[in-house]
């Protein structure tokens, strides 16, 4: 049986993930093999980008201004060409201690700053939450952080909205340039104009702290910005501040409105982005919820909006509190309405207890909606006991560090709760001050290369090197292995020599070679997360490359089946041109791979996965000039994303002495310029992920008896170190530990679309790292797990020493405990 949660959080007591945590843990008491599917919403307000996330979106850090000029660190969501952006998380009404001055000054500006990072970046669809909002501006101070220019008497107008009675000027011509290109959804349920009695100062100043004086004022204010934009020569200024949504998030909706935004319910939007049409086929059962239901609950609220989406699939709700009658719910398309009240009257209890009251409600439902069994639901089950309490100052959740403590019970994290909470469990694991708990990265780029070549790479240690550097689930590239997984056969050969021998979890990709196209379809079916290619020689002979016109037959191929190709981008053309490396100068073999050969196949790449509309990804990038040709794609629609890879970030051409082959890999280690760009590529969210590019081989391979640039195998073994590395360099460019976590953890695992990976909150695989980030260590390679002692970090000295890393709870030891993944699985 399937049940899908969607959700919306349980505003003061649970998020959204939290509250279908609980649910799935009541549910499956009831039945225990049942398919769940989690899918946090939201309505346009707090918690969209949250929901975006869990849809496969990936997190966008950014500095922005709060409502009354504050700095604040707020982030988005990107997937693709499309950007999810919430005025909430950044100059939302929680931010203040609202009052009749708060009211007055507060700003949309930070929004507009939101926005514009995601157009730079290359976004060509941005849909703005607008819910939440603290300011009454009219959209004013977005509309300034986008590039327009308001004047008063005394010259620049300051910011909020009583400001606006003193406009005298507006000046759009410097308006963001790509809003003429980008679409822009309004992600809005609120009906009301602008202006009036139904405007948006006399309908939500009063919840902002406007009293009456105020709410006349910025009503006035209002209708002076609508007069200045009107003489400005402003696209039906007049006749849009009448229009529905004008009013919403204090006129921030007649803002959007005035730039050509689409107006589309929240929930629609939210349902739309997460694929909830596909993801609901074949349920038997949809659960829905937010923290109180009434009579507003059916004006464009999460749960009437997904009981509208869910068609013929029988639905019910969840919620703390319920004033709504019970025919008008099933007038709405819900079934049934189960409250915590039902359960605990008073209400101040549902809110402290709601994880395991909404449990309680889980088994209710499974037993009268599922066929589970009589449940008596008015007394507490006999809850599972929680398996383990991790206690920690600083953990790393996706809203930041935290004194917490995080709850896990078979294998899946069901509770983060503040530190003293007093969670109880059958083991504690107590952090020490030096330690900090990450989720375990996610290492999409591994070469482990069992069957054929074991004595490279095997499985077991190739997993446990893994561990060792607090990765804990790696993706296994297609090629180095005999046979390669260009087809059905030889996945189901590599997955035997895995099964059973692997300490993190394992999934595969699947090969791209000429002749293979036939294979992609029935290798996608088998669970591959994607698909590799090259466009260069592989240095295998078995691995043949794909030539332009393959390369885009197969593309065409993926992009029916929405699957993702990752590309090997050097072009033989260009390296055929170059001088052929030998010997053993280091400088001899950088100019045999010079930058103009990812230049070209980068573009080769580009212009084919527009043709076909194919996703792309480019696999470790190492020529940062190419940066500009990836994100012109992507202002242009291509769905491309990028990797890097820890030796360009840390190690420099400048430095590699000749004959030092264990630094060899192509496309090769360049100057430190390009290493300083693509740190900025990074920070300015040009380059999406950092993985490994492990590829070890034999220390014969490697030529490490002559130096030969020239014989020696190209591949760099760091899987054990990633981590480290990164972070050592990090630390001196004075970069956030939770940003290397991002590109190392939460992102990878959005790549490939594991959405139970990369992030310590409810509902995820408990698969965690305690790294002492401030430690440090000596390289020697004799104590690295990898099969073979060969790597190019040997003698330095890395800061960030992993103490424990945990798969599903578990502390990971020798003794493997690693599953194996399908796509879709985790």
């Amino acid at each position: 049986m399937k049940v899908v949660l969607a959700p919306d959080k349980f505003k003061g007591s649970l998020t959204a993930a939290e509250v279908a945590a609980h649910l799935a843990a009541g549910l499956r008491r009831g039945v225990p093999d049942l398919d769940v599917d989690i899918l946090p919403v939201a309505d346009g307000g707090e918690g969209t980008v949250e929901a975006a996330l869990a849809a496969g979106f990936e997190p966008v850090a950014v500095d922005a201004t709060g409502p009354l000029g504050e700095p604040v660190h707020a982030r988005y969501a990107r997937r693709g060409a499309t950007a999810v952006v919430e005025m909430a998380a950044v100059t939302g009404l929680q931010m203040l201690d609202p009052d009749p001055t708060t009211a007055r000054r507060a700003s949309s500006r930070g929004l507009g700053e939101v926005v514009a990072h995601a157009l730079d970046a290359g976004a060509r669809e941005v849909v703005v939450g607008i819910g939440g909002s603290a300011s009454t501006d009219g959209g004013a101070g977005m509309l300034a952080a986008l590039g327009a220019r308001l004047t008063g008497p005394g010259g620049e107008l300051p910011d909020g909205g009583a400001a606006l009675a003193d406009v005298t000027g507006v000046d759009l011509s410097g308006l963001h340039p790509g809003l003429r290109t980008a679409a822009l959804v309004l992600a809005s349920d609120v009906d009301n104009p602008l202006l009036g009695p139904h405007g948006a100062a006399a309908v939500y100043g009063p919840q902002k702290g406007a009293d009456p004086t105020a709410v006349a004022e910025l009503d006035a204010a209002l209708a002076a910005w609508v007069r200045a934009l009107t003489r400005a020569g402003a696209h039906d200024a007049q006749d849009l501040a009448a229009a529905p949504s004008a009013g919403a998030a204090g006129g921030v909706g007649y803002a959007l409105l005035l730039l050509g935004a689409r107006r589309r319910a929240g929930i629609e939007v939210v349902l739309d982005l997460a694929g909830f049409a596909g993801r609901v086929h074949g349920a038997d059962l949809v659960v829905t919820g937010e923290g109180r239901l009434d009579e507003q609950s059916l004006h464009g609220k999460a749960p009437v909006g997904v009981a509208a989406a869910a068609g013929d699939v029988p639905v019910v709700a969840v919620c703390g509190s319920s004033a709504l009658d019970p025919a008008r719910a099933r007038a709405a398309g819900i079934a049934a309405v189960h409250a915590l009240t039902d359960l605990e009257p008073d209400v101040a209890t549902c809110i402290a207890q709601a994880g395991p009251l909404l449990e309680r409600l889980g088994e209710r439902i499974a037993a009268e909606h599922l066929g589970a069994g009589p449940t008596d639901a008015s007394t507490p089950p006999a809850t599972a006991p929680l398996d383990l309490v991790v206690r920690g100052r600083r953990v790393l959740t996706p809203q930041g560090w935290r004194a917490a403590e995080v709850g896990v019970r078979d294998g899946v994290i069901v509770e983060v709760a503040d530190l003293g909470a007093g969670l109880d469990a059958t083991e504690t694991l107590e952090l020490a001050e030096d330690e900090v708990l990450i989720p375990g990265l996610v290492d999409t780029h591994v070469h482990v290369n069992q069957p054929g070549r074991t004595e490279w790479e095997g499985f077991a240690s190739a997993t446990r090197a893994a561990a060792a550097g607090g990765v804990t689930t790696i993706v296994d590239m297609p090629l180095n292995s005999v046979p390669p997984t260009t087809d059905v056969a030889a996945l189901d050969v590599k997955r035997a020599e895995a099964e059973g021998g692997v300490h993190v979890d394992v999934a595969f990709w699947g090969g791209a070679v000429p002749g293979s196209a036939a294979d992609l379809a029935p290798l996608h079916d088998a669970g591959v997360m994607g698909f590799k290619c090259f466009l260069v020689d592989s240095g295998v002979e078995e691995f043949g490359h794909l030539d332009a016109a393959e390369l885009e037959r197969d593309l065409a191929e993926l992009a029916r089946l929405d699957a993702l190709m990752v590309v090997h981008a050097e072009d033989p053309g260009v390296i055929g041109a170059a001088p052929e490396p030998h010997g053993p100068r280091y400088a001899d073999f950088l100019a045999s791979r010079p930058p103009a050969a990812e230049e070209a196949a980068i573009a080769t790449l580009l212009g084919a996965a527009a043709r076909t509309g194919a996703r792309v990804h480019v696999l470790h990038l190492s020529d940062a000039a190419a940066l500009p040709l990836i994100t012109r794609a992507r202002a242009e629609g291509v769905r491309v994303s990028v990797e890097t890879c820890p030796h360009y970030l840390t190690l420099e051409a400048e430095d590699v002495p000749d004959g030092a082959t264990a630094f060899k890999c192509c496309p090769p280690i360049r100057g430190a310029a390009n290493q300083d760009a693509l740190w900025q590529g990074l920070l300015d969210g040009a380059i999406d992920i950092v993985v490994t590019d492990h590829s070890p081989s034999t220390p014969d391979l490697k030529a490490l008896d002559t130096g030969d640039f020239g014989e020696a195998w190209g591949g760099v073994a760091s899987l054990q170190l990633g981590l480290a590395a990164v972070w050592t360099e990090a630390r001196s460019r004075g970069v956030a530990l939770e940003q290397v976590v991002r590109w190392m953890s939460t992102s990878p695992a959005a790549l490939v679309g594991l959405d139970r990976k990369g992030a310590i909150a409810p509902g995820k695989d408990a698969d965690l790292a305690v790294l002492a980030p401030e430690d440090s260590f000596d390289v020697d390679p004799a104590r690295l797990h990898h099969r073979n002692p060969v790597t190019p970090y040997a003698g330095r000295r890395l800061t960030g020493v992993v103490r424990r890393t945990l798969l599903h709870g578990r502390t990971i030891t020798d003794v493997p405990t690693g599953t194996l993944l399908r796509r879709g699985d985790a």
